[in-house]
């Protein structure tokens, strides 16, 4: 699509008014859960997480209130409900709610599709949320021993899809290509363009790490030429974001600022807080609610208190005693408490000054490594500098070099102590730093970095 057409209506102008449409079907009749399925699942594909989520939550309230799902399409609509909040991002408060609920209700049953499922959720929180991949590779073993597993391709197809990019998170990239390629066979076979699609993607990205963008790119070009009308600017983000890692490995700066500017342009479809606004409005409705009940209990006991005024004057009147009785007993105390604070005084300064030292070296302490962006690992005793260039961050270690998109800023609040800013696009190590002069600092590994004046060591 041209950089001038990029819009939200260009790319969902049919979906938009299927949900008109829908919703005008919807109007002074009973609420109807086959329609609302249909308006959510159209408002996920069209990339309206929120909106998708809210139709689904609400019909999750009227399920639990009328009771008018069958068992099959209540599961349907727990697993649709975690799929969707799960899919969301810059947002904390993800209770894993609905998966559990889900769990509950297929514990008996002797067909093992939803235990495939669940524990294929389990294994992308592992390895995407978490970085816990032994854990993750422990649940991709359950998944592996079921009959829906073995029998359905399209699900193998997307459950081999995480695992080959499991395998890139590793840097295990020749796996990663095998296992890739025989989950493009299975998309293929069960003609599921999503999963073809994101075969391509991940294979593109496994390319770009090994350093063969002109591979990358054909494997873009691949999976920009399959037809689909689902997740569209989600889809042409990523694949804008993986050509510009490929050009600029190439070093072709047209191309690059073409392919930032196509970014730019998508970013503004998809804002991440608005997208987040119908989470952040059921999380307020449950807290309303609460606070409704307890006013109700308040009000109730105003009630109890107003019938039993006599009894509770007594009450209050023996309180006041017990507390007039309690503060005569802490005067005769409190020559002796005075004595207590002095000492104590004195060992709070020296608990303060053993706190502060204590801080001091907690604050030296360097963390093991920091996870990037593009989800790579970079162990920190290995970091020798990192480098601003643009919209990329250069960082270079004793054993190889990585590029991410991303901004000095950014990284350096995620560093410890013995990283030092020394020019407006450095950042080295300390524990790398041979010798420095005014203008300039030599590395071990030979490299010499502008110092600048306003920075100091």
């Amino acid at each position: 699509m041209p950089l001038d057409s990029i819009s939200y209506k260009a790319y969902y102008a049919n979906e938009l008014e299927q949900v008109v449409n829908l919703k005008n079907q919807q109007k002074l009749k009973p609420y109807n859960p086959t329609l609302q399925f249909e308006i959510a699942r159209i408002y996920g594909e069209m990339n309206c997480q929120d909106s998708s989520y809210a139709t689904y939550y609400k019909l999750y309230k009227f399920q639990k209130e009328n009771g008018t799902l069958n068992p099959k399409d209540y599961k349907k609509l727990l697993f649709k409900l975690h799929k969707t909040e799960s899919a969301k991002q810059h947002y904390q408060k993800d209770r894993r709610f609905f998966l559990g609920e889900l769990a509950n209700e297929t514990k008996e049953n002797e067909d093992d599709e939803w235990k495939a499922k669940i524990h294929h959720e389990y294994f992308k929180d592992y390895f995407l949320d978490s970085t816990k991949y032994e854990l993750a590779q422990k649940e991709i073993g359950i998944v592996k021993s079921t009959n829906y597993y073995n029998s359905n391709q399209a699900f193998k197809s997307g459950l081999l899809l995480c695992y080959g990019y499991l395998q890139i998170r590793r840097k295990s990239h020749q796996d990663a290509e095998n296992i890739l390629l025989e989950a493009l066979t299975n998309a293929e076979t069960s003609k599921d363009t999503i999963n073809r699609i994101y075969c391509y993607i991940n294979l593109a990205v496994n390319e770009n790490y090994r350093a063969n963008y002109k591979k990358a790119l054909y494997y873009i070009r691949k999976a920009e030429q399959i037809k689909n009308s689902k997740f569209r600017i989600k889809i042409d983000r990523v694949l804008a974001m993986n050509r510009a890692n490929a050009f600029y490995g190439l070093k072709d700066t047209i191309n690059l600022n073409q392919e930032d500017l196509r970014i730019q342009k998508l970013d503004s479809l998809v804002d991440e807080f608005k997208q987040n606004s119908n989470f952040y409005e059921i999380d307020v409705a449950y807290q309303t609610k609460e606070k409704d009940k307890k006013i109700k209990e308040l009000t109730g006991f105003k009630e109890t208190f107003y019938k039993n005024r006599i009894v509770y004057s007594i009450l209050l009147f023996l309180v006041f005693l017990l507390a007039l009785y309690s503060f005569v007993r802490w005067k005769k105390t409190d020559r002796k408490n005075r004595l207590l604070d002095l000492e104590n005084e004195t060992l709070n300064v020296a608990h303060s000054k053993t706190k502060t030292e204590l801080e001091t070296v907690k604050s030296l302490v360097i963390n093991d490594y920091i996870i990037l962006k593009n989800k790579s690992k970079v162990y920190l005793e290995e970091l020798i500098y990192v480098k601003s260039d643009g919209h990329y961050l250069n960082l270079y270690t004793t054993s190889k070099k990585e590029f991410v998109r991303g901004k000095i800023s950014e990284i350096e609040q995620e560093l410890p102590p013995n990283f030092k800013k020394c020019q407006r696009s450095y950042i080295v190590n300390e524990n790398y730093i041979k010798q420095y002069s005014s203008t300039e600092v030599f590395m071990t590994n030979g490299d010499v970095i502008p110092l600048s004046r306003g920075f100091k060591f």
